[in-house]
Formats: structure tokens, C-alpha cells, sequence
């Protein structure tokens, strides 16, 4: 293992640490840690960029990433619930990050078809990625997405941590998947495997009480209504027709208490809810695998050795 790979590895390890610590307690995650994440990450590879004599063309993608990464926590939004504001400034930022990612591509032989190069190119394009995740609720927590773009730039190529990881991709699919699959996506895949866990334990955790209900049990347990726990979301709901129904997915940031009223007028006092689940500890487990195991995935598909 390189020093570059050994410090991004140290540094991820200690700030998801931190993350998930504050995620257990809170159920937040403050965005000071992320930006902090980010900007180490940015000072690693500059450099590396510098020891390495790094291209032009790197130094592009990696100032386009940056701009897009930083826009995400300072200045106001184009769309917010009021519709779209055409906001001259940060218009003008994701122009230049355009601009930054679109010029190698206009240069014959500034991005290569394989190597570090290429693989910085799909950087600002993930962080993009991320973010039209989060607004499709794919990305649950702006956290997620935010801890996501941080590693990101942390790790945005994979890093040379031999003997590790131990899963290696097959030779013929491995320059292909380091492009089109960044080492933050392995994270995030290997952390979504690992939270299966989470709805296998529930559903554990229900029998062992004698509520099994399908498909609910997997995906929380019943608890009075009065206290309300305080990290969970209300599964069950009085209409206005009065009618009693079961949500499985309910809507985030819903204040519980006029369903909560209702079904205690029905003389409900138990109902089915949904933890809001930590996400940085299957984040911070999905790094450290991805650092030392690899792509989960490769071993579903036989695509690693």
C-alpha cells in the first residue's frame, strides 16, 4: 500500500468514525465534517498530482469536481419549493465546471483511454450523480449523498493499496470498470450490501417478540404511540375516510403527531414504525471494505478473482 492510498484510507476511516458516532447519537451529520473530508482529499491529490507530474487535463477534472462539490454546501439552490431561480453566480460555477470537464475531451490525446486520467474524468459526473440520486429519494439522506461526494474526492481513483483489496477485478473488465465504476460507488454498493443485514435483523428482532407481520417486520417493529420513539417514522395512518392503513415507505420529514392523535381516538396504542436508519455505519463498513475486500459485486457476478 502506497502512502497516498494509506493516508486516504487513515483519513476516511477517522472522519466516517466521527460520522457515524454523530449519526447514531443525532441522526445528523453536520456538514463542517464533509467539507472538511472533501478538502483533504482535494489537498491529497494535488499532491499527488504534483509528485506525479500530473496532466493538465487532471488538474481540470479535479478543479470541475471541486466546483461542483463546494456548490453543494454554499450559496442557494436553482430550484427550490417555489420553482426555479435563475441565480446569475451559481450559474456562472457549474458553466466553468462544464467548461473544465468538457475541455480535455476537445484536445487529441489529453485523456487517455485508460489510467489515472480517465478515471478522474467520471469524477465530476459522479458528484452530479449523487446529487440527482438524493432528489430521487434513491439517496434517502443528504448525508449520504454528501459523505458520498466527500469520498469522492477523497479516493477518486482507485488507490494502490496492494495485497489489497483481496477481491480483484478480472483483467478484461477491470480498466472498463474503474472508469464507469469509481471506487465511491464500490463504497456505496459494498455499505447497501451490508445494510442488507438491517431488515433480516428486524425480522429477527419481531419474531423473538411474536410480531410477525409480512412484509412489515422487515421493515420495523411496533411501539407505543405514547412516548413516540424518537428516531422513527409512523407506518400506520387513519385516512380521511377513516379508514386504517399500513405505509410502508413512509414520506421523510412528516410531523407524526395529527396521525398519531387519530389512532389514538381509535384506541390504537401500538403501532408499526420504520427506525430512521444510520446510514454512515454501513458507510463506514462499505469503505473500509471496499479498501480491503473490493467490489462485493464482482463475487455475485464472477467477475473478480
Amino acid at each position: 500500500m502506497d502512502a497516498f492510498a494509506a493516508t486516504r484510507l487513515a483519513a476516511g476511516t477517522a472522519f466516517l468514525v466521527v460520522a457515524a458516532a454523530s449519526d447514531l447519537r443525532t441522526r445528523r451529520v453536520r456538514d463542517p465534517l464533509w467539507i472538511g473530508l472533501g478538502t483533504l482529499g482535494l489537498v491529497v491529490l494535488a499532491v499527488k498530482f504534483v509528485v506525479e507530474s500530473a496532466p493538465w487535463s487532471a488538474w481540470t477534472f479535479a478543479g470541475s469536481a471541486a466546483l461542483l462539490f463546494y456548490a453543494v454546501f454554499f450559496g442557494r439552490p436553482l430550484t427550490e419549493e417555489d420553482g426555479f431561480h435563475a441565480r446569475s453566480v451559481r450559474i456562472a460555477v457549474f458553466s466553468v465546471a462544464g467548461v473544465m470537464w468538457i475541455a480535455p475531451f476537445a484536445f487529441r490525446g489529453a485523456v487517455p483511454a485508460t489510467g489515472s486520467t480517465a478515471e478522474l474524468a467520471s469524477t465530476p459526473v459522479i458528484i452530479v450523480a449523487y446529487q440527482g440520486l438524493y432528489r430521487l429519494r434513491i439517496l434517502h439522506g443528504g448525508a449520504d449523498a454528501k459523505g458520498l461526494m466527500a469520498i469522492t474526492l477523497l479516493v477518486p481513483t482507485y488507490p494502490n493499496a496492494l495485497p489489497f483489496p483481496l477481491l480483484m477485478p478480472d483483467p478484461r473488465v477491470d480498466a472498463a470498470l474503474r472508469i464507469v465504476f469509481p471506487f465511491s460507488l464500490v463504497v456505496w454498493v459494498d455499505a447497501a450490501i451490508v445494510s442488507l443485514a438491517i431488515p433480516i435483523g428486524l425480522f429477527l428482532f419481531n419474531v423473538l417478540r411474536g410480531d410477525v407481520a409480512i412484509p412489515q417486520a422487515f421493515l420495523g417493529y411496533r411501539a407505543r404511540l405514547d412516548p413516540f420513539p424518537a428516531h422513527a417514522w409512523l407506518m400506520e395512518k387513519i385516512t380521511s375516510r377513516g379508514e386504517h392503513v399500513l405505509v410502508l415507505f413512509p414520506k421523510r420529514g412528516e410531523n407524526p403527531a395529527d396521525d398519531i392523535a387519530r389512532l389514538r381516538a381509535t384506541g390504537v396504542d401500538r403501532a408499526w414504525v420504520t427506525p430512521k436508519t444510520p446510514f454512515m455505519l454501513p458507510l463506514l463498513v462499505g469503505f473500509l471494505l471496499a479498501f480491503l475486500a473490493g467490489n462485493l459485486v464482482l463475487a455475485v457476478f464472477g467477475l473478480g478473482h
